[in-house]
């Protein structure tokens, strides 16, 4: 069972209704596989067996050592030439060793902060599991989209190569023509290979992340969420400050180091032993009853070691935490600049724009086979729609690597989609 300080990561797990089977082709949303992510990944699922060994750790932390029982009997009596009689003498003792100065006490503390840190450990996992997998699914959708767009310009190459083998039978157009024609059909071509061996990069990775059947096909959307003029820097960063896990791990892990002293300074001071002895045949009166009182002289070892150990740890914690602070600003502050600059980078690409340059590209084909415009300048209009239309593309991968990136910097989802 997850434990209640981990709900808010698995919030959309909880809430959400039961997946749909996904069939060869389904288009798979972010928020489907997010939701995925959180029940099948058995990286995450591996990862909170370390939770459980953790409390494992504070249950034994808690147990206090058993108590001793000791014999002593006659083994032979050289008189009576018998073996193992306990009549004419034996001894037994019951004792009980008890920690004292705390020593329990900051056990039983380390390990409680111990299963705080892998608890927190946890919730990082997740969020660089979801890092990574938005990212994945961007980049397969940019190539899905660059797919899509290299099908089409292949399909009218196709057309047109079919209509200058009647033309070239005819006379109507040169060998060279023909040539150049099928040449940049070749190299459309080669461009669309190189797409789809990186396509199947991306889904590979994306079907191990979800746990899909290894011939699953996936069709993922690149949705592009409105950007959020609302965003101010500042407070960005004094919200990460708050949410991150790995900051929230470094606290933890300063105050695991600080009770770490605590406890090395107990073990500096010697466990008590408290027992009980009975010896029936005792050299000055038969049936005597003791108290046992048994402690180590801390002469030589006091722990002094371990206890220096301690107080550099806790230095170095305090350095590392620090540095993570410094280092989280300076990953909003770039992720946030990022986000801003490649949404104005898409401001340059209006519907307007790309409406048109799709109508001209269709009316290029036109023509072409009217011979209104030359094979040079078809050519190049095609490699202008591919190159703008990739460009579109791309520049819409990176905005949305720029929204993943700024909410894993911030450490909790500022913007959705």
């Amino acid at each position: 069972m997850i434990p209640k300080s981990l709900t808010g990561c698995f919030i959309i797990f909880l809430l959400s209704s039961p997946l749909l089977a996904q069939q060869k082709d389904s288009v798979l949303t972010m928020q489907q596989a997010k939701e995925r992510l959180l029940k099948k990944n058995f990286y995450l699922l591996a990862a909170y067996y370390e939770i459980n060994q953790a409390e494992a750790q504070v249950l034994q932390a808690k147990l206090w050592p058993n108590p001793t029982v000791y014999w002593n009997q006659e083994a032979y009596n050289k008189v009576e030439k018998s073996f193992l009689k306990a009549n004419n003498q034996f001894e037994t003792q019951l004792s009980q060793t008890i920690s004292i100065a705390g020593k329990h006490t900051n056990t039983v503390k380390l390990a409680r902060l111990n299963l705080e840190i892998n608890k927190v450990q946890f919730t990082d996992v997740i969020r660089s599991l979801l890092f990574e997998l938005s990212n994945d699914y961007n980049n397969l959708a940019a190539l899905e989209a660059k797919e899509k767009l290299y099908t089409e310009v292949l399909n009218s190459y196709q057309r047109l190569i079919a209509a200058s083998k009647k033309e070239l039978e005819v006379g109507a157009i040169s060998v060279t023509e023909d040539l150049r024609i099928k040449s940049e059909y070749i190299a459309v071509k080669a461009q669309a290979l190189d797409n789809a061996n990186q396509k199947e990069q991306y889904l590979s990775q994306l079907r191990t992340l979800l746990q899909y059947p290894k011939d699953s096909l996936l069709e993922v959307v690149q949705k592009i969420p409105l950007f959020n003029n609302t965003l101010v820097l500042d407070s960005l960063i004094s919200r990460s400050m708050l949410v991150r896990p790995d900051l929230k791990v470094s606290n933890l892990y300063q105050e695991y180091q600080l009770q770490n002293l605590k406890l090395q300074r107990s073990l500096g001071v010697p466990d008590l032993t408290i027992g009980y002895d009975y010896d029936k045949g005792a050299n000055y009166t038969p049936n005597y009853s003791g108290l046992i009182l048994q402690m180590p002289l801390p002469v030589f070892n006091r722990n002094q070691g371990a206890i220096k150990g301690a107080k550099y740890s806790i230095k170095q914690s305090q350095l590392q935490r620090d540095y993570l602070k410094i280092n989280i600003t300076n990953q909003v502050i770039s992720a946030y600049k990022q986000y801003k600059k490649n949404f104005e980078g898409l401001t340059n690409y209006s519907d307007e724009y790309i409406n048109s340059l799709t109508q001209l590209n269709k009316n290029t084909n036109t023509y072409f086979q009217k011979r209104d415009i030359s094979l040079l300048e078809f050519i190049d209009y095609q490699r202008i729609y591919i190159s703008t239309n990739i460009a579109l593309i791309e520049l819409r991968q990176q905005f949305l690597n720029s929204v993943n990136n700024l909410n894993f910097s911030v450490g909790e989802t500022v913007i959705d989609y």
